[in-house]
């Protein structure tokens, strides 16, 4: 139906179709805006929820609970509980290394579900004793040839080598720490690396996922009583546990995607606002020919809600595939259809929260005024000399006062881009990799040689100090250690494991002694009691609240309590608790546990070697680390009991994981770049084209191309210089503060905060250039067409 037709419910819509269409160029802008913003938050959005379904995918192949070091009669139990969803038994022997590559036999039924495990891609699981498989990655390291039917000589017991034929292979796609060789289920129970250790219960609980945290953990525990099974040997899956949290990271997406909508909101009202302003004339003609203030106003608003409905669905599919490339393995239609509403609905609102000032102000417009109407925001009432010196400096000085409010919209809307920037940048800065991987165990060390002890698959009643019997780690071992080449130090450290019991609870513990290097900093840290009352009948308690939360044992100021250790023998005193530190030492300088005399630690262990581990540290790790470690390895060859472990491999074992984090930030961080710099091209093309009539206008009174060009330039400076001091100044202190938020909160030490001066530069060049760049072309554009055009030329 035509306009001409007497349908006034339409004709708002067509006229505003009309405006659309007639200012093709407005209407590009206003939708890339939206685009932008929309497939920005979409994308946050879907990466957070994709990310949270990969954990949750993860997680439903993963054992919720591990009970470990069981019978056979436990096992079976366990299996055929009502309870139980699922069970896999598996074993793990001792760690071994052959021509200088770390591995370990490793027996788990093969699974595809439920509980993944294993699925060799080429070949078959291990059913003969003599089978196994492996990663590719190993028999590469080895220098054997990556085929089925490779045999290997390996030695899994001390002095005893045994063939096996490789059958199957799987391919991790990159280089790993140490390496699982996957045995059969006969090697598990007859071989000689496996054979007597026990197994470990892998098991999902029935509606596990439903739950409260208290509940899971009631059934938890339930199951270990029923077959007898120690608290000790129940080890929760941590991240299974936290999923049943409520998670705060919707609510922090939320937070950000309010942040960048409302920047773009402030872009596309500067937007509307121009093209509302350019327009006062054409508006004023409408009212004469019988429009009233409402149907103005509508008619704004329903151009905002037409490009709204093109530009937001290709904004969420814009940001959909965004999260789809950053996280490909959480992607799916649910969380996709829920994340588009939601942004829609943003979107929405945003956009008519963005035209509803300029609609007001377009529904206000009379006819009168109109015709009256300057095109500027100058203060008519202002004084203002008689008379002014025309050059490009004066006309831009003069343009910045015309239309100063359009000029804070603009800095407001690229100050906002550019903090954000900032934000991401100063995060990237902060992050020191190699403090990231020192956090632990290898704050001041690079290497760590100890009894091979594993706590999961071989675990012992009272820990390690079987082996601490043997006395390896003596003086003579430390001096071999000490007399390699480039090595600063080499610092004993003296632990050793006893069980504290509380009635019938109890809980494996580290025992440290007290001594005059910790006694001051442990005295610091205590929230009750002091070292000063310590006695031999006495003991610290260093992080009781997860002794607590864990275990369900509660170590409490002056409370008695049974400690039981071995010496060749089991030894048992009743102990009262002097000192207690309810959490841990987030430093790290002093270890959960129980600490006590050194009197009373040399009498409860006599005569027994306490050493756990030599901490060994090297002079410039990066130019000697390797040839230490090798040194330290041709040393061990004689000790199977001891093992190596180094800052190297933990590096290697970290890349991955910062790969995946630093790809993200980056990925956001880009996006952000891109986003500040088209609102810039926004504002800066949608003004220029506004002004078209009024550079015609100052080119026919005998202003010269080039002084046009130089003028418009200036009045970027003017925009550029503020939108450039606001990104350092409040850029550079939401960097810090987010910095610091991380240290605090999250525990993040490894960050520190530095200013990112080459990406601040660059920001700073292209909020420079960039608009300049733009000018030219679009000045170039329009003085294609005669002066003429130009002058008469209407929006």
């Amino acid at each position: 139906m035509s306009i001409d037709k007497n349908n006034n419910r339409g004709v708002v819509w067509r006229v505003a179709g009309s405006n659309l269409m007639g200012n093709k160029l407005h209407s590009f802008f206003t939708v890339l805006t939206i685009i932008l913003a929309v497939s920005l938050i979409s994308g946050l959005a879907m990466v957070q929820k994709s990310g949270e379904k990969e954990k949750q995918r993860i997680l439903d192949t993963m054992q919720q609970v591990m009970y470990m070091n069981i019978t056979d009669r436990q096992m079976e139990g366990l299996a055929g509980d009502r309870q139980t969803e699922l069970l896999v038994p598996y074993k793990e022997g001792s760690e071994i290394k052959e021509s200088g590559v770390k591995m370990y036999p490793f027996y788990i039924e093969s699974r595809s579900s439920g509980i993944v495990t294993f699925t060799p891609q080429d070949g078959k699981v291990p059913e003969q004793e003599n089978e196994i498989a492996v990663d590719i990655q190993l028999l590469k390291a080895l220098g054997k040839e990556v085929k089925i039917g490779t045999e290997l000589e390996l030695s899994f017991t001390e002095g005893e080598q045994e063939t096996f034929v490789v059958c199957g292979l799987m391919d991790r796609g990159s280089e790993m720490s140490k390496y699982p060789v996957y045995v059969s289920k006969a090697y598990a129970d007859r071989g000689a690396g496996l054979w007597d250790i026990p197994y470990t219960a892998l098991v999902k609980i029935v509606g596990a996922g439903d739950m409260q945290i208290s509940e899971f953990a009631g059934a938890v525990d339930a199951l270990a009583v029923r077959y007898g099974i120690e608290r000790n040997q129940i080890n929760v899956n941590g991240n299974f546990e936290y999923s049943l949290q409520k998670s705060s990271m919707t609510l922090l997406i939320v937070m950000v995607g309010i942040i960048v909508l409302f920047a773009a909101a402030v872009v596309i009202y500067s937007i509307f606002y121009l093209s509302v302003t350019g327009r006062i004339q054409q508006i004023g003609q409408l009212r004469t020919i019988g429009m009233t203030k409402k149907q103005i106003n509508r008619m704004i608003r329903r151009e905002g809600l037409m490009l709204s409905a093109i530009a937001i669905p290709v904004g969420i599919g814009i940001g959909n595939v965004f999260a789809y490339f950053i996280k490909p393995d959480g992607w799916d239609v649910k969380n996709c259809l829920l994340t588009a509403c939601a942004c829609a609905a943003f979107g929405i609102l945003s956009v008519l929260f963005s035209v509803g000032k300029p609609a007001k102000m377009a529904g206000s417009v009379s006819p009168v005024e109109a015709v009256r109407y300057a095109g500027d925001d100058r203060d008519t009432e202002g004084k203002d000399r008689p008379h002014k010196r025309l050059s490009a400096w004066t006309l831009a000085k003069s343009s910045r006062n015309s239309n100063r409010k359009k000029g804070v919209l603009t800095t407001v809307s690229l100050a906002i881009g550019g903090v954000l920037f900032m934000v991401g940048a100063a995060y990237m800065a902060a992050w020191d990799t190699d403090e990231y991987s020192r956090l632990g165990e290898f704050e001041d060390w690079e290497y760590i040689v100890d009894y091979a002890y594993d706590a999961h698959g071989n675990a012992q009643k009272y820990g390690i100090t079987d082996l601490q019997r043997q006395g390896t780690l003596d003086d003579r071992l430390k001096e071999q250690l000490e007399h390699i080449p480039h090595v600063r130090a080499v610092l004993r450290e003296i632990t050793t494991q006893a069980i504290i019991r509380d009635g019938d609870k109890e809980v494996l513990v580290n025992v440290y002694p007290v001594t005059e290097e910790n006694k001051e900093r442990l005295d610091s840290l205590l929230d009750e009691g002091s070292t000063d009352t310590l006695k031999d009948d006495a003991v610290i308690i260093v992080n009781n609240k997860m002794m607590r939360s864990i275990f369900d044992i509660s170590l409490d100021m002056g409370k008695k309590v049974g400690v039981e250790w071995y010496n060749g023998s089991v030894q048992q005193r009743e102990v009262q608790i002097t000192g207690v530190r309810e959490s841990s030492d987030v430093d790290r300088k002093l270890e959960d546990g129980i600490y006590i005399t050194e009197q009373a630690m040399d009498e409860m262990w006599s005569g027994m070697n306490k050493t756990s581990s030599f901490l060994v540290t090297a002079e410039d790790f990066r130019k000697n680390g390797e040839t230490i470690e090798a040194n330290i390895l041709d040393i061990l060859d004689e000790h199977k009991n001891l093992r190596l472990r180094t800052l190297r491999e933990k590096k290697i074992d970290d890349e991955a994981q910062i790969k995946n984090l630093n790809t993200q930030i980056y990925g956001l961080t880009v996006f952000i770049i891109i986003f500040s710099i088209f609102n810039m091209i926004n504002t800066n093309i949608s003004s220029i084209t506004a002004r078209r009539r009024e550079f015609a206008m100052l080119e026919s009174i005998g202003m010269e191309k080039r002084q046009i060009m130089k003028m418009l330039c200036i009045e970027n400076i003017y925009l550029a210089i503020p939108n450039i001091l606001i990104t350092f100044a409040a850029g550079g202190l939401a960097g810090f503060g987010t910095v610091w938020a991380f240290r605090k909160f999250v525990g993040a030490a490894y960050m520190h905060y530095q200013f990112p001066v080459a990406e601040y530069c660059i920001y700073a060049v292209c909020m420079l250039l960039v608009p300049m760049l733009i000018t030219a072309i679009c000045l170039s554009m329009q003085n294609k067409d005669p002066l003429v055009t130009r002058i008469n030329y209407t929006d």
